[in-house]
């Protein structure tokens, strides 16, 4: 199996060609080097586990990629939508999928050890489901606490010195409340940040209008919260995505919360992973401002030193 870099640069280029979720692109590129390097090692088995894999496009093809690495095969999707498992049933006949909810305890103790556990774009659902009809948003503080223990239930599948991988949205440091100056360059655009103000549920979306009706000025947070959602307006998938907020850790946070679970962070990036369609849609009119970091990708190794008091 080739091991060099521009084969493998050149191999996911081609095979991701078609992938629109530029997000998704970069948490296989970085899974498959680390894949790589963990297959240098002598007898070293590189088991795979994806909780909320949905139609498995993550786990899929970087099992496919490196079929010959030692216990590859036994890798496995877990997911608790059985539509979106047999979609990856039939385009990755190999792999083994099971349904159920990632965050049952009972259900993560029948599943084993995995030198690689993934969560991408998944413990976000789980700060969602935290929406309280009470409060007509989500419950923050026990939202925070269930994507807590979601993240120590996908610890303890580790095998002694695995790896956690993490990719999903990212909170905006600093003044969430600041608020910006924002210009619709079309009015498509315009209409469609309507929707999303109005169709949003995880939380309330305020704005007001300046000037003229494409300007308009809101906080920080609610227009980081717009434009990770942008790319679904208009789209089948707004029905499911407007339910779901991208947004819970800040990059302290989610440092935090991997040092309580006992993981030593190897690699952390943030990124803006689609810059040159929102500069397409809307304009930032408020001086030093620019599109923010929205997403943050996490490469943590399970400690094999035991914790003190």
């Amino acid at each position: 199996m080739p091991e060099n870099n521009q084969f493998w640069d050149f191999y996911w280029e081609v095979s991701l060609r078609d992938i629109e979720d530029l997000g998704k692109r970069e948490a296989i590129l970085a899974v498959s080097q680390l894949i790589r390097r963990l297959a240098e090692q002598p007898d070293q088995p590189v088991r795979l586990l994806e909780l909320g894999c949905g139609e498995g496009q993550i786990i899929g093809p970087l099992v496919q990629a490196h079929a010959q690495v030692r216990s590859i095969d036994t890798s496995l999707g877990v997911d608790y939508k059985g539509s979106s498992l047999d979609v990856g049933r039939r385009n990755y006949p190999g792999l083994r999928f099971i349904e159920g909810d990632f965050t049952d305890p009972q259900l993560l103790a029948r599943l084993g050890q995995f030198e690689i556990v993934l969560l991408v774009n998944a413990l976000h659902e789980v700060f969602s489901a935290a929406y309280s009809e009470v409060l007509g948003e989500v419950d923050v503080l026990a939202a925070w606490e269930r994507v807590e223990q979601a993240l120590a239930g996908a610890v303890s599948c580790l095998a002694p010195a695995g790896y956690l991988t993490l990719f999903d949205g990212l909170e905006t440091a600093g003044d969430l409340q600041q608020k910006l100056r924002v210009r619709f360059h079309t009015r498509l655009a315009r209409d469609n940040f309507y929707i999303f103000a109005r169709e949003y549920r995880p939380f309330r979306v305020t704005y007001q209008e300046v000037g003229d009706p494409y300007t308009i000025e809101l906080s920080w947070r609610d227009f980081t919260r717009y434009i990770t959602k942008s790319i679904f307006l208009g789209k089948p998938l707004w029905q499911t995505e407007r339910l779901e907020s991208y947004q819970y850790f800040d990059e302290a946070e989610f440092r935090a919360a991997f040092t309580r679970q006992g993981l030593l962070i190897r690699e952390l990036r943030t990124l803006t992973v689609d810059y040159e369609k929102w500069r397409s849609l809307v304009e930032i009119e408020t001086p030093g401002c620019d599109f923010p970091a929205e997403h943050i990708l996490i490469l943590a190794q399970k400690s094999t030193q035991v914790a003190s008091d």
